[in-house]
């Protein structure tokens, strides 16, 4: 069925297609994974009922209730349930699908709109205008103001949302980005030459990370080129229900990275990497089927690169530390990479690994998931962080930065010791210095 024909009582851009909603069998394989089912025990919050509810509006037997707008924005999209269901149920997309019928069913007023679009079509695309952006906040850190703010509790007379997304923030360095040669030069015996997708949050909010990818990168012998002019995964706009812009970034970012000379597109964002690897269908009516297959194949997350090309361990000093792994939802279930990243922990000399208890289990970030829904957020997260505890861990690792920013600030507000870390952190620890 054409993208475009409507279906059901669903408008006809952007519907879910009908063959995605008659596949579930109810059968509730994917009940015990659903963090919002384990918080409310609603069926229709489970991925099971969402499905139902889609599948209802395609056969017109119910309209696009404010209901179902809720439904599609309480799925954390953390795709858990993809993983356990014996059908292949995407029910997390299905949900992606219904946040775009809500902003057509119920459009935003006009100042919201406003807001949204210059934030989603304006800002985000702008790598520029994010830096800029960022500015205030670093001068906030720098000045002392934020000390001030939480230590008069300012932030707490107002939203609660809003007194967690300053909590979150992590200490800001200069972007990446402009830091960032075009092509930093591989070590020792040269292997390769990958193109680095650089994120937006890694480069504005995590330029440590991404350094240390590159450092990894060269010195597993690969020239490492970074377009300086890549914008956004388009991640950000498929949570937030605008599918076009998202399609309009994934064009852009096609082009941009087939003309480089590279043999693969490696990311140290999980989120990202999950978009990029979706590209072919996001763009399967815009673009050549023969350009999306050949990005497709070259798309990499680091841990997946790394130990696919065999990780050169040679000149590795030891890290003595005590570890544990949460695996982030878009790397474990979007993407299917569950064993690399362990892989490369155990192959860092002096590391142990210490697994935790559900360490697949959504840590309640889920993009802007976890300030919308604070006080579920909160709820599993602490779940996550009750396992964090029993792995007797020093390090908590992760591999993206939704996940970093949750974890680090839970950490922090509860008291514990662990350092959250993202892997090229702890690998980057183990090269010997530049």
């Amino acid at each position: 069925m054409s993208r475009t024909e409507p279906l059901g009582n669903f408008t006809a851009e952007d519907a879910p297609h009908y063959d995605d909603v008659v596949q579930c069998m109810r059968c509730g394989f994917c009940l015990p994974t659903c963090p919002t089912y384990a918080l409310t025990g609603r069926e229709r919050s489970s991925p099971r009922g969402r499905v139902a509810l889609a599948r209802a509006v395609a056969e017109k037997k119910l309209e696009f209730t404010p209901a179902i707008k809720e439904e599609a924005f309480f799925c954390l999209d953390c795709r858990a349930c993809t993983t356990a269901c014996p059908s292949g149920v995407r029910a997390g997309e299905v949900m992606e699908m219904c946040r775009s019928q809500a902003h057509a069913f119920y459009p935003l007023g006009k100042m919201g709109k406003a807001f949204r679009e210059f934030i989603l079509q304006k800002m985000v695309p702008s790598p520029k205008m994010m830096e800029t952006s960022m500015l205030p906040t670093r001068l906030y850190q720098r000045l002392g103001i934020q000390w001030l703010v939480r230590h008069l509790k300012v932030l707490k007379l107002g939203p609660e949302w809003m007194n967690k997304a300053e909590g979150m923030l992590p200490e800001l360095e200069k972007p990446l980005r402009p830091q960032l040669p075009d092509i930093v030069a591989a070590r020792g015996e040269k292997r390769g030459r990958v193109g680095f997708f650089l994120g937006c949050v890694m480069t504005l909010m995590y330029p440590n990370v991404s350094r240390n990818t590159v450092r990894v990168l060269t010195h597993q012998g690969f020239d490492v080129v970074t377009p300086k002019d890549t914008k956004c995964c388009g991640a950000p706009h498929l949570s937030e229900g605008d599918r076009e812009t998202a399609r309009q970034l994934a064009l852009f970012n096609l082009d941009l990275f087939l003309a480089q000379d590279v043999d693969y597109i490696v990311t140290d964002c999980a989120g990202c990497g999950a978009a990029l690897k979706e590209y072919e269908e996001l763009l399967a009516e815009r673009a050549e089927h023969e350009k999306l297959s050949r990005f497709r194949e070259k798309i990499r997350d680091i841990s997946e690169f790394l130990v696919e090309v065999g990780l050169r361990t040679e000149g590795l000093q030891e890290v003595r530390a005590r570890v544990t792994y949460h695996e982030p939802c878009h790397l474990c279930h979007a993407q299917g990479i569950s064993a690399q990243p362990r892989q490369l922990i155990r192959q860092i000399p002096g590391v142990e690994l210490r697994e935790m208890q559900e360490a697949s289990w959504c840590c309640g970030s889920a993009a802007t998931w976890g300030l919308k829904f604070s006080q579920d957020s909160q709820k599993v997260l602490d779940r996550k962080l009750d396992n964090v505890k029993a792995s007797g861990a020093d390090i908590l690792i992760t591999a993206n930065p939704g996940c970093h920013l949750q974890l680090a600030w839970g950490v922090r507000q509860a008291g514990m010791p662990q350092d959250v870390l993202h892997l090229m952190e702890l690998l980057g620890r183990a090269l010997p210095p530049d």
